[in-house]
């Protein structure tokens, strides 16, 4: 028994599909074992499905023809209700293909969305938030550190001794600015009542400077003794009459000079201590100025005050 015209057969293995999810389609054509056919190809002719897979099986030949067959497994990304699907086979003439087509096959979406009582959906009105453990990196952590160690020691190595000297040269300068502002002040305020209390606060905050100034003990030290660690011809009789104000209870014309006198031992002493440490290049810190004091009543008629 010989085929005088193959016709394909072509339909869907499943009546139903889901979105995304593979199915298969059959092809097969029985024809002449001398006639050669070409199944149809996946890239263009299964729109608007497309072609995951493709299983071809042997050509099976007995008396009535041979067989060819093929299983396509599809997928599908549409959303229509259902899709029709006719496949060609072609016959292989000697000139050119004759297109034969199986019968068409319908397939139908199957939702897996649950559509029935949607109007028992209820929206969350309120959401509890996760807390999140923020995670270090240490690794670029390290790296940073050792960056930063590498760069700072770099720069001591080249500016260490002179970023010392500099900041040596600050504090000292501070320090002695923040004296001067309170001995002064300390002056300022002197009066006849209250010279006994102000020179005793006076010596008291020159001792200490001196102290931190030279690292030697001046606060338990005698006048005498003060005076033979200070070489200044002024200091001696500038002592005494600070101690007939402390200890007398007088004030005169002559105590104000006094306490200038110390007031200028102080930033004698901090000009030497300054140029030990001075650094090679000249430093940029100002001069220390040491401001008049303004003169201050004494309770003497016939004397005048005199200016500081």
């Amino acid at each position: 028994m010989v085929i005088a015209t193959p016709r394909p057969v072509g339909y869907f293995l499943t009546d139903s599909f889901e979105v995304g999810r593979p199915f298969r389609y059959s092809l097969s054509v029985r024809h002449p074992a001398h006639q050669e056919v070409v199944f149809p190809d996946t890239a263009r002719q299964f729109a608007p499905f497309v072609v995951r897979e493709l299983n071809v099986y042997p050509t099976r030949t007995d008396s009535t023809g041979s067989l060819d067959s093929a299983v396509y497994t599809l997928i599908s990304f549409g959303t229509a209700s259902a899709y029709l699907l006719r496949m060609p086979v072609y016959l292989v003439n000697a000139t050119d293909c004759t297109a034969l087509w199986a019968s068409v096959d319908t397939v139908f979406l199957r939702s897996a969305l649950q559509t029935s009582r949607l109007d028992t959906l209820q929206l969350a009105t309120t959401t509890t938030i996760a807390p999140v453990k923020q995670q270090l990196n240490y690794p670029y952590l390290l790296t940073a550190l050792l960056i930063t160690a590498l760069v700072a020691g770099i720069i001591y190595s080249i500016f260490g001794k002179s970023i010392e000297r500099h900041w040596a040269l600050y504090l000292l300068y501070q320090r002695h600015m923040r004296f001067l502002k309170e001995y002064n002040r300390l002056i300022r305020g002197m009066d006849p009542d209250t010279a006994a209390d102000t020179a005793n606060r006076m010596v008291v905050l020159w001792k200490i400077y001196l102290q931190k100034l030279k690292n030697k003990s001046f606060t338990s030290l005698t006048t005498r003794e003060i005076v033979e660690q200070i070489a200044d011809d002024r200091l001696a009789d500038a002592l005494k009459e600070v101690d007939r104000m402390v200890y007398g209870g007088t004030f005169s014309p002559q105590s104000q000079a006094a306490l200038r006198v110390l007031r200028d031992v102080a930033t004698q002493a901090y000009y030497r201590r300054r140029e030990k440490i001075k650094p090679l290049s000249p430093t940029r810190i100002p001069p220390v100025p040491s401001p008049a004091s303004p003169p201050v009543a004494v309770p003497e008629p016939a004397a005048t005050t005199q200016p500081v």
